[in-house]
């Protein structure tokens, strides 16, 4: 299992890449919530965080990806 520190460190050395167009996390038990480094997705098309089982979703946070088309969260237990 990663370690959520590492995650975190992911996430920032990630947040250089301001071209991406899809990112897939899913299945990621240790995921809580979308990091701020994601901000600088903006060309972000594809989210896929499904089956993160304690993802706890702020949606006001969706309003930064503005090119997003597909957002997969199904599975996500902490939705139900």
């Amino acid at each position: 299992m990663v370690e959520y520190s590492i995650l975190i460190s992911l996430f920032n050395e990630l947040s250089n890449l301001t071209s991406l167009t899809t990112f897939n996390i899913s299945e990621c038990s240790i995921l809580r919530s979308l990091p701020n480094k994601l901000d600088n997705f903006i060309y972000l098309t594809t989210l896929d965080i499904s089956r993160c089982s304690s993802l706890i979703l702020l949606f006001n946070e969706l309003g930064k990806f503005t090119s997003l088309i597909t957002f997969d969260i199904s599975e996500c237990s902490s939705f139900t």
